[in-house]
């Protein structure tokens, strides 16, 4: 086994088996769902910014999760990867380094890039554009031109009330605004009062404001400022600029674009795509690698004229009750397994009563009919190659994927043309008023799989900012206070999704707030979910002012007792995880332990967080093998979780496996070594329950275990006696 093999073997218990619901002597599946454990609630929630992971089609052979090409097929994401999952942006808080890059790569300057430039290096500006033109793209562009390569950038979301904002964090040298507060209009003694904060902080600042033109009139009347619109570039230059950082060598390009043909090419630059959609084009034309099978269909997979056809693609299904089941089960559920697909496209049906016919037959007085009804029980109605004729899907070839406690193989289900899933929902969903009550049936009854319950959150919540109003998220009221754990999860899915609309994420918000409060453990623990999933990895210093409402709330009921209070401490502690896991690794420690020195009477579930916490050791041991502060201070930690009996498994088993990996990393190494000589200073009576456990097991090499003796042999000799 590797290092790297262990360190995967070595993190919490793996996903339960799918198929361990209750169920039937007969193998049917009861309607009562088993708790989650922590891992499976973990990875339940991660589902909103991960995937599969890697799967591999390569028969007879020996290879590395890689690019490779040829005969082999090697997929390290979602078949569906650019579809329906992306990493998570961040709203509110740090901006990572990472998403920086992003927006630098392959990036092409819009019209009046430059201007906007001037205008930023007096501190403060406004940009606007369209929907896909490359708003955030540039703005962060800007921000890392005036700012420097490098330098901390903080995103701001769009409820901040910048009346009352000031510069919190002093390393800070650009922030990004996305949209105004609808209800606390900027005046121009605000606007002057943020110029001074950004002067005194030597930083800049980049409001981007949607393309609303009452809006953007407002603003020019009322500040007196003129926002600079983000004008993309051509398709032919965005193109351009893009293929080169995809593809730097010029050989490989020319080779590419000799399979595509340089006319097919110019068909496909369209004067009126935006620069999303130039990606697109990009990334199909590479992952092609000159494959004709490949390119012979890329006018028809690419994603812009999928609204234009949707009436058509209706029209034609109008009087096919399966095909319009198919179309709809495909919509939300494309990329996954066929018959995954097929199984709620025949649940959507039966659910619809007749809803989805178009005409039902006459019938007389006496109710005997006059022509015969389809028999929906007939298995053979339509084979499943008809229905993605009709559709315009396709069945993908084969995969083995990893994602659950075991391999699989499955047969996803694509539409041909990239986007056709959410231009369909989008266009049912506004056109016909009455099939959405059906659709939101259909899906928070989902089964409990976190395979289905990532899809349908994605189009509750895109649902959402479709239908607007006053109403926008009624949707998802009943499904945050179920007492199914599948639907809670569901709602914190879309939740995320919904607050990517800078119109409702100030709803979002507020509801999520009230719900923290709220008597019932399901909206609370819904709030948990929601603060782990892409809403709190997007807004870190929200997601951790909410679960510390959720912990004073958990404090103030008997866990041991009540259930309900018990689940919601388990998603607080799945959501303090993945929170850990997506980078904010020093101020989720940093909340842990101030909310231990605030609050005694949740000390130990605060320290079994924090022995959680442990099973992801990178970060604290890059601290304890440099000896900083935070590592006195994570030392200090892990002896008040050993020593608390409540936290002692787990956080002895995690320092254990440290021990056992740290034989092939240096870092590691030091860690424990520096770790284990500080807990045998003054040895309490949890570390020596530790040493005790590396003196005794099955642990010849092992990090540390010299000095566990060493401490031990001297506890014994009397030279302290400090775990008496």
């Amino acid at each position: 086994m590797t290092p790297d093999e262990a360190t995967t073997h070595a993190g919490p218990a793996s996903l339960a088996d799918p198929a361990s619901e209750d169920q039937s002597p007969d193998g049917d599946v009861l309607h009562t769902e088993l708790e989650h454990d922590i891992s499976e609630l973990i990875d339940a929630i991660a589902g909103s910014s991960g995937g599969p992971g890697p799967s591999v089609y390569a028969p007879y052979a020996n290879i590395n999760t890689g690019a490779v090409h040829g005969g082999q097929r090697v997929h390290n994401a979602s078949s569906n990867e650019g579809r329906t999952a992306q990493a998570a942006r961040v709203h509110e808080g740090p901006i990572p380094d990472t998403e920086v890059e992003a927006a630098a790569f392959g990036f092409a300057e819009p019209d009046g890039f430059g201007t906007a430039l001037t205008e930023l290096d007096k501190g403060l500006l406004f940009l606007t554009g369209r929907p896909g033109s490359g708003r955030r793209t540039a703005a962060l562009n800007l921000l890392r031109r005036v700012c420097g390569y490098g330098a901390p950038l903080r995103a701001l979301d769009s409820v901040t009330e910048l009346d009352r904002w000031r510069p919190t964090d002093g390393d800070a040298r650009g922030y990004l605004v996305d949209g105004l507060f609808p209800a606390r209009p900027l005046g121009p003694g605000v606007l002057g009062h943020i110029r001074s904060l950004l002067e005194k902080a030597n930083a800049y600042m980049v409001i981007v404001l949607p393309d609303d033109e009452a809006l953007l009139r407002r603003v020019e009347q009322d500040l007196h400022v003129s926002p600079i619109s983000c004008d993309p570039p051509p398709p032919s230059v965005v193109f351009g600029s893009r293929f080169e950082a995809v593809a730097p060598d010029q050989h490989e390009r020319e080779r590419l674009l000799d399979a595509l043909g340089r006319d097919l090419l110019g068909e496909l630059l369209v004067p009126e795509l935006v620069p999303a959609e130039v990606v697109e084009l990009v990334t199909a034309i590479v992952s092609a690698d000159g494959n004709p099978s490949e390119l012979g269909d890329l006018r028809a997979r690419l994603s812009y004229r999928a609204e234009q056809e949707v009436p058509e693609l209706l029209q034609q299904l109008r009087a096919d009750p399966d095909g319009l089941a198919f179309l709809l089960a495909t919509c939300v559920y494309e990329g996954l397994d066929h018959r995954i697909v097929r199984e709620e496209a025949d649940r959507l049906l039966e659910l619809s009563d007749g809803r989805l016919t178009e005409m039902l037959p006459p019938a007389d007085t006496q109710g005997t009919e006059k022509r015969d009804r389809p028999n929906r029980e007939f298995v053979f109605r339509r084979p499943l190659t008809d229905l993605l004729r009709a559709i315009r899907a396709s069945r993908q070839p084969r995969e083995i994927r990893t994602g659950g406690a075991y391999l699989h193989t499955v047969e996803p289900v694509a539409f041909v043309r990239h986007g056709q899933a959410e231009a369909v929902l989008r266009h049912v969903w506004r056109e016909y008023g009455q099939l959405s009550a059906l659709l939101v049936t259909w899906m928070r009854n989902v089964e409990r799989d976190s395979e289905l319950t990532l899809p349908v959150g994605r189009v509750m919540g895109m649902a959402a900012s479709w239908g607007g109003g006053r109403r926008a998220l009624r949707h998802l009221q009943a499904l945050a206070d179920s007492e199914r754990t599948t639907s809670r999860l569901i709602a914190a899915h879309a939740l995320g999704i919904a607050a990517e609309d800078p119109v409702l994420v100030a709803e979002v918000r507020y509801r999520l707030h009230r719900w923290s409060l709220a008597a019932s453990p399901h909206l609370r623990t819904t709030v948990a979910y929601a603060c782990g999933a892409a809403f709190g990895l997007s807004r870190p210093d929200v997601a951790l002012r909410l679960l510390r409402t959720l912990l004073l709330g958990a404090v103030g009921g008997d866990v041991q007792e009540d259930k309900g209070e018990a689940r919601v401490g388990l998603a607080l502690r799945a959501a303090i995880v993945r929170l850990f896991q997506a980078g904010n690794e020093q101020n989720v420690v940093d909340q842990l332990l101030s909310w231990l020195r605030e609050n005694q009477a949740a000390k130990e579930q605060l320290l079994v967080m924090f022995g959680q916490l442990l099973e992801y050791p990178r970060w604290f041991q890059q601290e304890l093998a440099s000896r900083t502060a935070y590592g006195r201070l994570i030392a200090e930690a892990i002896q008040q979780a050993l020593n608390a009996e409540g936290s002692f498994e787990v956080t002895c088993a995690a320092l254990l496996r440290w021990s056992a990996l740290a034989r092939w990393d240096e870092v590691a190494a030091q860690a424990v070594e520096h770790l284990y000589s500080t807990l045998s200073g003054f040895m309490q009576h949890g570390a020596f329950r530790l040493f005790v456990e590396l003196d005794q097991g099955d642990t010849d090499g092992w990090v540390g275990r010299d000095i566990a003796r060493d401490a031990l042999n001297g506890w014994r000799n009397g030279a302290q006696r400090g775990a008496a």
